[in-house]
């Protein structure tokens, strides 16, 4: 089941995100298949609000 999701993850997203949700989740220890799952059950509103939130956190890094 995972693995379906995984490669579902996978295909939903474009590179750029995927880039953006690992270096977030090794910044802050987070498991990267946790936030694709959560990425994966948002709509857009809430996906540009999360993606502002994460790179604002890279830069303050």
């Amino acid at each position: 089941m995972t693995e379906r999701i995984n490669r579902y993850a996978l295909y939903s997203m474009n590179q750029k995100t995927v880039k953006l949700i690992k270096k977030y989740a090794t910044l802050k220890g987070i498991s990267e298949k946790q936030i694709k799952l959560e990425w994966l059950n948002m709509n857009k509103s809430e996906r540009d609000i999360k993606r502002q939130e994460y790179l604002s956190n890279l830069v303050k890094k």
